[in-house]
């Protein structure tokens, strides 16, 4: 029997019941915009470092404790001003699931303490760490989701609306029926749009400590979730993409074309057999976990098997 996705809104608040959440990891930023996005050809937005802004699918890897049913995953959006776009609601969404295998080790990318990151929104050494040591093995793709009706937080030309009330909402993306996970593997799920279109993005609540001029580490004070980090899926998987920096994009057909094929995920079922990484541009998700609530139940013997 195929899962299928359906996505509710909760609300504002969300009731974590020891029951039901079998993992979690309830802490959020108070500021930005972490964007999960899938914009077609005539809607990429410039940036003037020299690259269109990419399309991407955000997730999370976690961890099992015990044999369970994964019934649903609880999302909260963003706190900023990019929580949901005017393309976003009635739009198809999904979920995919990784099995994870392997040590999880952080790449320096040259940048040790001390020294100073080659990207990203800040200049501190960790902010161009990357995991290394793992492998995603696809499980399952989860269909039949839309995004539910939230009102727009920036309009068509881009502007915020002032209206807050999709801001901080917490989503209910429920499979029908559960999917079984055993006990102590790590696994991976990431939610994107099926489709292109314009302004097509929503952000997820997130905790990110790249900016803690702190050695490296998965298991610090400074990580919220020991068991897991957070992951993504960035255009066409260039890293890092081409960059020709300007005000407006190049003239030439030949670049022009390059670097919009960069930015929009591989047609097909290509876009799905893209590995995750915690590596992107101009960010990267090494430090960051999402705020995430999986609901469900433990699994019975026969339902081991």
């Amino acid at each position: 029997m195929n899962t299928t996705l359906q996505v509710s809104i909760i609300g504002k608040e969300y009731s974590a019941d020891a029951q039901r959440v079998l993992v979690s990891q309830m802490r959020a930023d108070t500021g930005g915009n972490t964007s999960v996005r899938n914009v077609d050809a005539g809607h990429l937005e410039w940036k003037r470092e020299g690259y269109f802004q990419r399309n991407r699918d955000l997730g999370q890897v976690f961890i099992v404790e015990r044999a369970s049913l994964l019934e649903a995953i609880v999302l909260r959006t963003g706190p900023a001003d990019a929580a949901v776009l005017p393309g976003a609601p009635g739009a198809k969404v999904f979920v995919q699931f990784f099995e994870v295998s392997g040590v999880p080790r952080i790449h320096d990318n040259g940048t040790p303490p001390g020294t100073e990151s080659k990207h990203g929104f800040s200049r501190n050494h960790r902010c161009d760490d990357y995991i290394v040591g793992v492998r995603y093995r696809p499980l399952q793709m989860v269909r039949g989701g839309v995004f539910p009706n939230l009102p727009p937080t920036r309009d068509a030309q881009g502007n915020p609306t002032g209206d807050r009330r999709a801001c901080l909402v917490y989503l209910r993306w429920r499979l029908h029926p559960p999917l079984r996970f055993q006990v102590g593997r790590r696994y991976a799920f990431m939610v994107g749009f099926e489709e292109p279109g314009a302004a097509r993005g929503f952000t997820l609540a997130n905790l990110n400590s790249a900016w803690v001029n702190a050695p490296p580490s998965l298991a610090d004070e400074h990580d919220p979730y020991h068991g897991g980090w957070a992951i993504r899926r960035e255009g066409d998987g260039t890293l890092p993409p081409a960059m020709l920096p300007g005000d407006s994009p190049p003239a030439d057909a030949r670049q022009r074309a390059r670097l919009q094929r960069e930015a929009l995920f591989p047609a097909g079922s290509l876009r799905y057999r893209l590995a995750p990484t915690t590596d992107g541009y101009p960010d990267v998700d090494t430090y960051r976990d999402l705020e995430f609530y999986l609901e469900g139940r433990p699994a019975s013997a026969d339902e081991q098997q």
